[in-house]
C-alpha cells in the first residue's frame, strides 16, 4: 500500500512498542517515491523490488533490489525511481532510545550512548556488492518476515535483531565517526527548509501563495523559488500539490472516500484540477487509483 510521510509528527508504533514497518508500493512510471521529509526516529530502507535513487542530506545512494539505507534522526531524505519500472521498498521507522538499557552498563556506555548522543554512526549504505556483510541484510529480511507473521514475542524477536545488526555493525568496524556541521551553510539550509516543509504540510488545505511561503524564511519571491528547487528538487507550488495529491491517495486508499471527498479534504475545489496533477503524479486517475487499492 502506497504511504506517504514528509514532516513526522506523527506516532510511529504505540508508545510501549515504538516500531513500525511501512510496505510502499509504486508503478512504473511514477518518478518521486519517497518526498522529502525527517522524522526524529532511526529509518532503514529496504529495496525489495527495483533500482532507485535516495538523497540523504547531501548525499545520494544509487541502490538496487535488496539493499537497504539507514538514516539517522533528523535527517532529510528523499527517493525517486530514475527507471521506468515497478517499485518496491519497506521503511522500518523506530525510536533509537527504545533499544537502550534501562542502566548505565558497558553496552550503554560503550555502542548505544554515543550512537544516541551523535558521536557515532551507522553506515548509510549496506550492499553486499560495495563490501557490507550479508548477515546484516539477512537481519533485516528476518525483521520484516517477524514482523509481518505477528508470532508469539515477535516484539522481543525485532529488538533483539535490531540490536544484533548494531553488534555486527561493531564488530566488523563499520561505524562512523560524527562530523559536527551544526554551523555549516547547508545545515542552516536543512533548518530553512524544514521549516518551510512543516508550515506547507500544516496549511496544505488552505489556499498558498508564494510570496506567503517565502516569507516563513524571510526571502524573496525569485531567491525562495531557487532555494526551494535546489534543496527539493521541486518548484514550491509543484511540491505543495504533491503533499495534497498524496493526501488524497491517503485517503482514496481507505475506502471510505470518493473522489469528490478527497479532492476537497485534500485542499482542492476542482475535481478537473484534482484528476490532472493526481494523473501526472500516480500516473493513473483518481478512480483507478480508488479501484486498485479497493481490491488488495
Amino acid at each position: 500500500m502506497y504511504e506517504h510521510r514528509y514532516r513526522e509528527n506523527k506516532l510511529h508504533g504505540v508508545p510501549g512498542f515504538p516500531l513500525y514497518i511501512y510496505k510502499v508500493e509504486h508503478q512504473a512510471g511514477v518518478r518521486t517515491i519517497l518526498p522529502v521529509h525527517w522524522h526524529n526516529e532511526m529509518e532503514i530502507i529496504y529495496l525489495s523490488k527495483g533500482t532507485a535513487t535516495f538523497r540523504i542530506e547531501s548525499r545520494e545512494f544509487a541502490i538496487r533490489e535488496g539493499e537497504a539505507l539507514v538514516v539517522h534522526p533528523g535527517e532529510l531524505h528523499s527517493g525517486i525511481n530514475d527507471q521506468d519500472m515497478g517499485i518496491c521498498y519497506y521503511s522500518i521507522v523506530f525510536k533509537l532510545s527504545w533499544l537502550s538499557s534501562l542502566q548505565a552498563d558497558r553496552i550503554q556506555e560503550l555502542f548505544l550512548g554515543p550512537i544516541l548522543l551523535g558521536e557515532l554512526r551507522l553506515p548509510a549504505l549496506l550492499s553486499v556488492s560495495g563490501g557490507s556483510p550479508p548477515e546484516l541484510l539477512g537481519y533485516i529480511k528476518q525483521i520484516l518476515i517477524r514482523y509481518e507473521n505477528r508470532s508469539p514475542a515477535y516484539e522481543l524477536s525485532l529488538k533483539g535483531l535490531l540490536l544484533q545488526l548494531i553488534a555486527d555493525m561493531c564488530q566488523f568496524g563499520m561505524m562512523e565517526q560524527s562530523e559536527e556541521q551544526r554551523n555549516s551553510p547547508g545545515n542552516e539550509y536543512n533548518q530553512q527548509i524544514k521549516k518551510v516543509l512543516a508550515f506547507m504540510e500544516e496549511h496544505s488545505h488552505e489556499k498558498l501563495a508564494l510570496d506567503q511561503l517565502a516569507g516563513v524564511v524571510s526571502l524573496s519571491r525569485s531567491h525562495f523559488c531557487k532555494f526551494f528547487k535546489t534543496q527539493t528538487g521541486m518548484r514550491p507550488m509543484e511540491f505543495l500539490n504533491f503533499i495534497r495529491i498524496n493526501k488524497a491517495a491517503n485517503l482514496l486508499s481507505t475506502g471510505s472516500y470518493n473522489v469528490l471527498e478527497a479532492a476537497l479534504e485534500s485542499g482542492y475545489q476542482h475535481v478537473s484540477y484534482f484528476s490532472k496533477w493526481f494523473r501526472f503524479y500516480m500516473n493513473m486517475t483518481p478512480s483507478q487509483f480508488k479501484s486498485y487499492y479497493s481490491g488488495m
